[in-house]
């Protein structure tokens, strides 16, 4: 039996963990900023200063980072329906825990946090992959604009239930809204553990090939970038904004139209891939994405700074889905092993290019030589992807 063939006859014993991923997906988009709404609130409680407070994000990404590396084991182990119900239920306990935890025991619970969002992005992602073979670009797109609804509804869902700088109702109510989900999944019908099966033998020998081949280290090098220029851009452009013009107080606007322009990128995706191919629909957006953070660097006023974020962001919103939808249809049964590694390796971008931005600025002359950065990396993914579509284009075997 095919590949193909066994994933569409599962597709109706995954339908409820199918639709159970996308609403925890836009949970898992709440969490996965919560740090930003939150951290006045912690700080005042904990009596922290910036520096101690930092130590919170690097909790989360500690354990996110954890739970990424452990995601491809255990789900090779245990299926999906196991992992993503201990990943919703660990998040659930993580915010329960800080709600009434000290200062030490906060760290614990935000590692906590992160450590339930690294075993659940990956396997949802390839979840969503593995049940959609003839539609996975249009798909993950969906999914990943729901992550995205998620982180912008996020802000004002915990502003309006904190009541001021009472955490206790938001953390709680967000707690809950896991908490059922991790129900629903426990009681769901469970899947299996791979869509075709491999003795130990083969695919070790598998997953050796793709590790180094041209194909799988031209795409972890993209996703590399691309997640490191995607945070660098959102965490600085407001910042960017502020210097630009603060006598203004609608500097926030660009930040918020860099996002909007993320979520429309996802959602016209679908759309977009009726025309041209998934891997084309991967260089348009690099390009567009690589127009808009010219346009930011050219920027003199915020009206044209606030058009550019937004392009920036529209030209992004596709490429991490759509490479990730190639990835897995490129490396078949492969990509469920490797998928933790790659949401490992991808995700240091996102700590390491902001870092790059902040120290640029401050040793070379101010946010606009800085932000320089992530217009290279839109260069460089430019020249990776054009190698990647000619990768594509030989044979398998080649």
């Amino acid at each position: 039996m095919t590949e193909h063939e066994t994933t569409t006859q599962s597709l109706p014993r995954r339908a409820p963990i199918v639709s159970l991923a996308h609403a925890g997906f836009f949970l898992i988009g709440i969490v996965n900023t919560l740090l930003g709404p939150i951290l006045p609130s912690l700080s005042a409680r904990w009596h922290l200063d910036d520096a101690h407070a930092g130590y919170l994000f690097v909790a989360q990404f500690a354990g996110c980072i954890t739970g990424a590396a452990a995601s491809s084991p255990l789900l090779k182990r245990l299926g999906f329906q196991p992992l993503l119900t201990c990943g919703f239920a660990g998040m659930g306990l993580a915010l329960v825990g800080l709600t009434v935890s000290p200062w030490l025991g906060g760290i614990v619970s935000v590692y906590g946090l992160g450590l339930g969002l690294g075993l659940t992005i990956p396997s949802i992602n390839l979840l969503i992959a593995e049940v959609n073979p003839d539609r996975r670009a249009s798909a993950l797109n969906v999914l990943n604009f729901l992550w995205g609804a998620g982180a912008v509804a996020g802000p004002p869902f915990i502003s309006w239930l904190a009541l001021g700088t009472d955490l206790a109702r938001p953390l709680f109510s967000l707690a809950a809204l896991l908490g059922c989900t991790t129900l629903l999944l426990f009681r769901s019908v469970p899947t299996g553990r791979s869509t075709a099966e491999q003795s130990p033998a083969i695919a070790e020998a598998s997953d050796s090939r793709a590790w180094i081949s041209p194909y799988f280290l031209l795409t972890l090098l993209l996703l590399f970038i691309y997640t490191g220029t995607e945070t660098a851009t959102g965490g600085w452009i407001s910042s960017f904004a502020r210097r630009l013009d603060s006598s203004s107080h609608s500097w926030a606007i660009a930040q918020s139209l860099f996002w909007a322009g993320l979520l429309l990128g996802r959602a016209v995706a679908p759309l977009v891939l009726g025309c041209i191919s998934s891997p084309r629909l991967v260089l348009s957006g690099i390009l567009v994405a690589a127009a808009g953070l010219g346009s930011i660097l050219a920027s003199g006023k915020l009206t044209a700074l606030s058009a550019a974020a937004f392009l920036a962001g529209l030209g992004m919103g596709p490429i991490f889905p759509t490479t990730f939808a190639i990835f897995t249809e490129r490396l078949g049964t492969q990509a469920q092993r490797l998928t933790g590694p790659v949401f490992v390796l991808t995700s240091l971008g996102g700590a390491i290019m902001p870092w790059v931005v902040g120290f640029t600025s401050a040793r070379y002359g101010g946010l606009r030589t800085g932000l320089f950065v992530p217009l290279i990396g839109a260069l460089a993914m430019i020249l990776l992807q054009i190698t990647i579509l000619r990768v594509l284009a030989r044979p398998r075997n080649s």
